[in-house]
């Protein structure tokens, strides 16, 4: 092989080594997104929810009666959570993935202060219950998030 054969050939290698790395991969799978969002709620990091919610991306929470349109909006309910149930624990225990939609099965415990579903002031009350939640991502951000559980059983 001729000088200048060899230097082709390395050049060629070198050319086709940068285009391997310049393909785009994903950072994390569509489920890593939504188990980051859930970690960064457990964590109460709102700024990691600016880096999963999609700028217009909505998370509802049925039984709460809520519906934010970008992380402003979820980051502001998520502190009103904070002060209500400071210690909340936000558990997934199941997952169904199929193309952009994830299905979550989870558990939440905690410690609630405020007024409970029939209206009277606790302190500290015990709650746990069972919610499923329904992603949809985009992009590899969360375009929707709505979390579906009856907010009473949570106060058995």
């Amino acid at each position: 092989m001729t000088r200048s054969n060899a230097a082709a050939l390395v050049l060629a290698f070198g050319f086709a080594s940068c285009a391997v790395y310049e393909k785009k991969q994903p950072v994390e799978s569509d489920e890593g997104v939504v188990m980051a969002y859930v970690d960064a709620w457990n964590k109460h990091d709102t700024a990691a929810i600016e880096t999963l919610l999609a700028r217009d991306g909505v998370h509802e929470d049925l039984a709460q009666n809520f519906r934010g349109r970008g992380p402003k909006e979820v980051n502001a309910f998520m502190r009103g959570l904070i002060a209500a149930e400071p210690d909340y624990k936000w558990t997934v225990t199941n997952t169904l993935e199929d193309g952009r939609y994830i299905v979550l099965e989870w558990t939440w415990k905690g410690s609630f202060t405020g007024a409970d579903p029939t209206g009277k002031q606790v302190k500290s009350r015990p709650t746990s219950g069972r919610g499923s939640s329904v992603v949809e991502i985009d992009n590899g951000r969360i375009r929707r998030f709505t979390d579906y559980y009856d907010d009473a059983s949570f106060f058995r």
